[in-house]
């Protein structure tokens, strides 16, 4: 399962590189929130140096895609020769498919020490 950081960057560690048929393809993810099925599409670049082994990807939120809702996606990723398309029809083919949550990072709290004061009244 992948976790990504709403409003932040997030490195993605998936294996698209075996399965992957085409020279030089640009990788199309998408992502359908489990609950609303609203689809979220980004392309985004392979910088892993360990190919044969994974694959690495940066997602930043805000940037590359926008999620509208904290919560579990499932998450499709396409080879295709294009670096601009969104379709995934029009991508080559599916290399992988999985389960993601979105998650917000908590800010920290903001909490007040009050001194308490016993009062005794006879």
């Amino acid at each position: 399962m992948l976790i990504i950081q709403r409003n932040g960057t997030t490195p993605l560690i998936v294996t698209v590189t075996e399965l992957t048929t085409i020279p030089n393809p640009s990788y199309l993810f998408e992502f359908v929130h489990e609950q609303s099925f609203k689809e979220y599409r980004c392309v985004l670049n392979n910088i892993s140096t360990a190919t044969p082994r994974f694959d690495e990807f940066v997602l930043i939120d805000g940037v590359d895609v926008t999620f509208d809702y904290n919560g579990y996606y499932i998450y499709n990723i396409y080879e295709q020769q294009s670096p601009g398309n969104l379709d995934p029809d029009l991508a080559v083919s599916l290399v992988e498919t999985g389960r993601a949550e979105v998650i917000e990072i908590d800010s920290p709290s903001h909490e007040y020490d009050s001194p308490i004061y016993f009062n005794i009244y006879e």
